[in-house]
């Protein structure tokens, strides 16, 4: 019996700058939700040639920001404190992004629109770290205030886990970990070399990180958006139940990243697309949900820090 194949047309191949955007788009999404899946895969899913989908990943990787990365859970490594801060700044941005980018605790900071032009993500191991972290950031001459939210749960994050099982990492985990945040699409077979095991071992290995919930692989594209990525970032203030907006951000295809909060939002996420015509209708729905009474939005223009893999350093030394 011949294999069911999901495929019935031919492949695609996309013309034009917008069909390449639409297409760029798919593929960093896909690699998103698995940064380790096969060009094959890949192929099938969005219905184009293999030599085409090597070739924009070929692109996008060299040059155009995109990369394939493991970063470990943040729960994992003992930082059970993340936060989002937004910065007001009398002046210049890009000083103070400076800054904010040589804390060791920040692991995502972008130049943003909007009256706080600032936007960084930080993880702390409990709130005296998140303190005095936020005191430093406030002495920085030219900022006039911060707004804090603390994450209370992450409803979508391509490095945050939704689930953990205990594990005792060895050696070799380690020795694994530390190649694929490098480069998370390493093949089994260089890994293998790496760590001096069979290539099924390896894969077995990795695998079972995954599972466990201590790292995440996936895409990320870092620096100045482009054609193929807008990203607005939305700050949700609720006077009702939270649930409708809990339904709409995780059915949402728009939505990369979602969490729920306290302190200056009740949910904070992140829309992202090749247009902002789509952006737009999804914002406008949920002002229209039950229970939002406010919702602000600033459009990431520069991501200068987008940094998930320092953690390990700090597992290394407790070990």
């Amino acid at each position: 019996m011949q294999p069911i194949t999901r495929r019935t047309n031919a492949p695609r191949t996309p013309q034009g700058a917008a069909d390449l955007d639409e297409f760029d788009a798919a593929l960093i999404r896909a690699l998103q939700a698995d940064g380790r899946a096969s060009i094959h895969d890949l192929a099938i899913q969005l219905g184009a040639s293999r030599d085409f989908v090597a070739q924009r990943m070929h692109l996008l990787t060299h040059g155009g920001g995109l990369r394939v990365v493991a970063a470990l859970d943040p729960g994992f490594v003992g930082h059970h404190v993340l936060v989002h801060a937004k910065v007001e700044v009398d002046g210049p941005i890009a000083p103070i992004a400076e800054e904010v980018i040589q804390l060791p605790d920040a692991v995502f900071v972008s130049m943003t629109s909007g009256p706080l032009p600032l936007v960084f993500e930080s993880r702390h191991g409990d709130g005296h770290e998140l303190l005095d972290m936020l005191d430093h950031v406030r002495r920085l001459p030219t900022v006039r205030r911060v707004l804090v939210s603390t994450y209370v749960e992450v409803l979508k994050g391509f490095f945050v886990s939704h689930g953990q099982t205990d594990i005792v990492l060895d050696r070799i985990d380690y020795e694994l970990i530390a190649v694929l945040q490098q480069d998370g699409r390493t093949s089994y077979r260089a890994l293998a070399d790496t760590v001096h095991l069979s290539p099924s071992s390896t894969r077995a290995r990795v695998q079972r990180l995954i599972d466990a919930g201590v790292i995440r692989i996936a895409a990320i594209k870092s620096g100045s958006f482009s054609r193929n990525r807008l990203a607005i970032g939305v700050g949700i203030t609720i006077d009702g139940p939270p649930d409708p907006i809990r339904e709409f951000v995780m059915e949402s295809p728009y939505i990369d990243f979602a969490v729920r909060c306290h302190g200056s939002y009740d949910f904070i996420a992140t829309l992202v697309s090749a247009s902002s015509s789509q952006l737009l209708p999804a914002m406008d729905a949920m002002r229209g949900l039950p229970g939002v009474s406010a919702l602000d939005s600033w459009t990431h223009y520069d991501i200068v820090k987008e940094d998930y893999a320092r953690t390990l350093g700090r597992v290394l030394v407790r070990e």
